[in-house]
């Protein structure tokens, strides 16, 4: 079991899987749509960076630290740490993974 497992949050329900919207040599584009309580939980992207552009509703984010993240903010990431999502309110969060 890894560090990410041990650390889940039990409150954090998996949504939907995500719409792929583009996937090129370089990266892929992915809107996912959460409920309340739904999220993705700790993982990683190995080599990658990610961007975060939350479409509607509020996103808590966890990677060093939480923050919530409303709609029409954006947040990038270091695909090389931990990461984690739950939706506080339902919402739509596109993510783009550069690299990896």
């Amino acid at each position: 079991m890894t560090t990410e497992q041990t650390l889940a949050p039990t409150a954090i329900r998996r949504g939907t899987p995500p719409q792929v919207l583009a996937v090129t040599p370089h990266g892929r584009s992915l809107l996912f749509t959460l409920e309340a309580g739904q999220g993705i939980p700790p993982h990683r992207h190995p080599g990658a960076h990610a961007v975060l552009a939350v479409l509607s509703g509020e996103i808590e984010v966890t990677a060093q630290g939480t923050q919530t993240v409303g709609a029409g903010e954006v947040v990038t990431h270091d695909g090389n740490e931990s990461i984690s999502l739950l939706a506080r309110q339902p919402g739509r969060v596109l993510v783009t993974l550069l690299g990896g």
